[in-house]
């Protein structure tokens, strides 16, 4: 309180406040005599002393305009071994290219001689407002811990490096600039601040250059970026692109990469293999390690005697042929070879013998499609043109729903009309390619694949399936969903015991989960969702059916489940007691 007054006369002149507000409060009671009261005139004062550990400054009159012919000295001071931090949050005066007229200066000192901060003015608006405290020098001591230079900061401290090094991902040590050229016949190659943590928002470039007529080939041993995409083709965040350099400076991507899953072994095009890596401002991972070496390209010179197709490999080379052909026995050359194709791999190409050419006479081929149980084959064909017969009597290619020519015929397929995608029931597919000895065409051209879901039939031999074809060897891949229906012979049950369960885990499984249904109708009995590591119990249908619908988001990922099936009669229900039974 600054003071209370009553009476006549005992009012001082001048009241002046400590701080930017002032309260006047006027009291009368009923019993007070009437009186003329009283008038006063205010003004803003500026200026004066401040002894705060932080505080707040205006002009005159803030936020409205300040009044002409002020002048105002404020001096702020705070514990010994402090300093003074000063911030404007807002500020309008007149503008002056030299602040000749209305300004604000700052000095770094007590009084007018002391030596001058700044001399700010500009923008023809009011005034100015700005708010102090006291400021520690993290620098000045000993225990900041910046390897090259330390910049104080209001509130704390930043390292910085010198020019050539860029700061490490734990803020104090300083590391060279990433990126670069890098000419040597082997070395290694490393995220930044690897093994810790990589840096938010870097973007790095290497170039191996190796020597001419040589090849690059990149192997990376550790390899842990944000991101989940087993096809590497949505790394949105963080990533690795891979490239090769050919003539004129033109990229040939190899891959982008993203993940936790190591990529395979990058061979470049030509000698010279280019890295860029780049992160977002979020999620930081350790990042990868690679080792690469040089070889000479045996291939460059003359196709490496090749009648064909010419592979280089590290320190040698081998010789290929196109479809259709078989290597000769002295490796080089290629003399036309068998018809008959076992194909096991996920997914890949097919095509008619000596394709784009056209094929030969006389020929009978097979193609033996067979893919992860519980998965299904998927042909598609992107190119077709046979010789055209109303029945397909000459030349065609037929498909059937199995392993051999004794099953479920698919399709039967000549003329240039493409036929449409074919998809087989189960785990293999079976097709055959015939030509007669009068009109060849070029034939056909088209990609295998593996589907995910499918029927099957349960018996009394145990049966597996998995959540995808690449269960083992690689993480299931996003926005996958993929329904099995299970069917026992009639008066049986189907039985299914899940082995091994990793799923991405979410506390009501609304992202990746496994849904079992006892039979076709979900209403019917409630289905239960299963997700995380822990593996679900046994599960016996009450009828014929047992549905497992597979289900995963466009985010993480893990390595999936494997299950086994089987059916069980009546008889065998009563040992399931404590099992679960929906």
């Amino acid at each position: 309180m600054l003071g209370r007054f009553c009476g006549s006369g005992s009012v001082p002149e001048l009241v002046v406040s400590t701080g930017r507000r002032l309260l006047v409060t006027y009291v009368v009671t009923e019993r007070s005599a009437e009186r003329q009261g009283f008038t006063a005139n205010y003004t803003a004062v500026c200026g004066g002393e401040l002894k705060l550990r932080e505080g707040v400054l205006e002009s005159p009159n803030y936020p409205d305009y300040y009044r002409p012919n002020q002048d105002c000295v404020w001096l702020i001071t705070v514990e010994e071994g402090h300093q003074v931090a000063f911030e404007f949050t807002a500020f309008e005066v007149e503008n002056h290219d030299t602040c000749l007229y209305d300004y604000v200066e700052v000095r770094n000192g007590p009084t007018s001689d002391s030596p001058l901060v700044g001399k700010y003015c500009g923008v023809p608006k009011p005034g100015f407002a700005a708010h102090f405290m006291t400021e520690l020098d993290e620098c000045s001591g000993p225990n900041h811990g910046c390897e090259h230079n330390c910049v104080n900061t209001r509130g704390s401290f930043r390292c910085s490096c010198r020019i050539g090094y860029e700061l490490h991902s734990d803020g104090k040590r300083c590391e060279e600039a990433c990126g670069g050229t890098i000419e040597a016949d082997n070395g290694t190659v490393t995220s930044p601040s690897f093994p810790d943590l990589y840096p938010r928002n870097k973007y790095c470039i290497w170039e191996l250059i190796a020597a001419p007529n040589h090849r690059i080939t990149l192997n990376l041993t550790h390899f842990d970026l944000e991101g989940s995409n087993v096809s590497h083709q949505e790394c949105d965040y963080d990533r690795l692109e891979v490239s090769s350099v050919l003539p004129g400076g033109k990229l040939r991507p190899h891959g982008t990469f993203c993940g936790s899953n190591i990529p395979p072994a990058i061979s470049s095009e030509t000698n010279k293999l280019q890295l860029t890596f780049l992160t977002d401002s979020s999620v930081e991972k350790t990042g990868f390690a690679g080792v690469f070496i040089t070889d000479k390209d045996e291939c460059w010179d003359d196709n490496g005697g090749c009648q064909h197709r010419c592979i280089n490999t590290i320190g040698s080379f081998m010789c290929a042929c196109d479809n259709g052909f078989m290597l000769h026995e002295n490796g080089k050359d290629c003399k036309e070879g068998g018809c008959k194709h076992e194909i096991d791999t996920p997914s890949g190409e097919v095509s008619s013998p000596e394709y784009p050419e056209t094929y030969p006479s006389k020929k009978d081929c097979v193609w033996h499609f067979s893919t992860t149980p519980g998965h299904r084959i998927r042909l598609v064909f992107n190119e077709f043109d046979l010789e055209h017969h109303q029945e397909c009597t000459y030349d065609h290619v037929t498909v059937y729903d199995g392993d051999s020519e004794n099953s479920t015929v698919l399709g039967t397929f000549c003329g240039a009309k493409t036929p449409h995608p074919v998809i087989a029931s189960r785990n293999e597919m079976y097709m055959t390619f015939t030509s007669d000895a009068s009109v060849q065409r070029k034939g056909f051209i088209g990609t295998h694949s593996t589907v995910c879901g499918g029927y099957l039939f349960a018996e009394h031999e145990v049966q597996h399936l998995y959540s995808h074809a690449k269960y083992g060897d690689e993480n299931y891949g996003n926005r996958a969903e993929c329904t099995w229906t299970i069917e026992a012979p009639v008066g049986y049950y189907v039985r299914l015991r899940f082995l091994t369960f990793e799923l991405e885990h979410e506390q009501d499984c609304g992202y990746d989960n496994v849904k079992v249904v006892d039979g076709f109708d979900e209403t019917a009995h409630m289905p239960h969702k299963y997700c995380g590591n822990e593996i679900p119990p046994p599960i016996v249908s009450t009828d014929e059916v047992l549905r497992v619908i597979f289900k995963t988001d466009d985010t993480m990922n893990a390595k999936g489940f494997s299950a086994s099936y089987e059916i069980i009669d009546a008889y065998q229900r009563p040992d399931l007691e404590g099992s679960k039974k929906h």
